[in-house]
């Protein structure tokens, strides 16, 4: 039998036992498939549908150096499971640190369950954001559409943005293009532990108006915590403010990317 998708998160780092591949696809697809990927609170926005999609290898100190996350947070227990995949793949031929393009794949748990999920390459975001002296910028990057929708609904920008600063931002000053992650934090972080180079999706000129939902931190500031506590505070900070905030949130699973589902922060 096969399970209901669940988040990947919620498989114990332990439990995943076994993989039955189900289908190898280029990057020429894996193209096709984030073509079509949607935004949670906008059905019938394609985000990426006239980006420029390519995959990129990053060492470690380009990692650091040129790459921001929307949460400095990483959990030991995830990075754990990752490296039990990585050998679990291997097995298959396959080096989820170098993907070229995508895999369907089973994960089958120690209870015989399984659930199926698509595995690409973690994925960097090109954004562009105006960096104030003060803060983040965001009204210059938020189109009409949203602006009604926000307007429609008694949605803001998050105030916290415009007091959200690092010393990373110095070089950043006005408007400026960055690559953010957007899916795979804990799988990029493992490679950065083992000191690594590896293969990330880099996805430049989304659509426009449409900013990721979540600001950018420095990678420097990302840390390992042992485990994800459930009820836990976000290290997000999001755009819009609460009911909102999710509204710009990248469905994958929408573009046939089985990736889990949307995380409550």
């Amino acid at each position: 039998m096969e399970k209901e998708h669940k988040s990947l998160n919620k498989m114990g780092d332990e439990s995943l036992k076994k993989i039955e591949i189900l289908k190898e696809f280029s990057l020429s697809e894996l193209d096709e498939r984030i073509r079509k990927i949607r935004l949670k609170g906008f059905p019938e926005i394609e985000i990426y549908k006239d980006s420029n999609i390519s995959i990129q290898e990053f060492s470690p100190e380009k990692i650091v150096s040129d790459i921001f996350t929307p949460q400095p947070r990483v959990y030991r227990t995830f990075i754990d499971r990752i490296n039990n995949m990585a050998k679990l793949f291997l097995e298959q031929g396959i080096d989820i640190f170098k993907l070229q393009g995508g895999v369907d794949y089973l994960a089958i748990d120690d209870e015989g369950i399984k659930t199926e999920w698509t595995l690409i390459p973690p994925v960097v975001e090109v954004i562009l954001i105006k960096f104030s002296e003060e803060g983040l910028d965001y009204e210059d990057v938020i189109g009409e559409e949203l602006k009604k929708r926000m307007l429609a609904e008694g949605h803001t920008l998050n105030e916290e943005l415009k007091k959200m600063w690092f010393e990373e931002f110095n070089k950043h000053l006005g408007l400026s293009n960055i690559k953010l992650i957007c899916d795979g934090s804990n799988r990029i972080h493992a490679a950065v532990e083992k000191g690594i180079n590896q293969n990330l999706l880099v996805i430049d000129a989304p659509k426009k108006g449409f900013p990721y939902y979540a600001a950018p931190k420095p990678y420097s500031k990302v840390h390992v915590e042992a485990e994800r506590i459930d009820g836990s505070k976000s290290d997000k900070t999001h755009i819009l403010s609460e009911p909102g905030h999710k509204h710009l949130y990248r469905l994958f699973p929408s573009g046939g990317i089985l990736s889990g589902d949307v995380r409550k922060d």
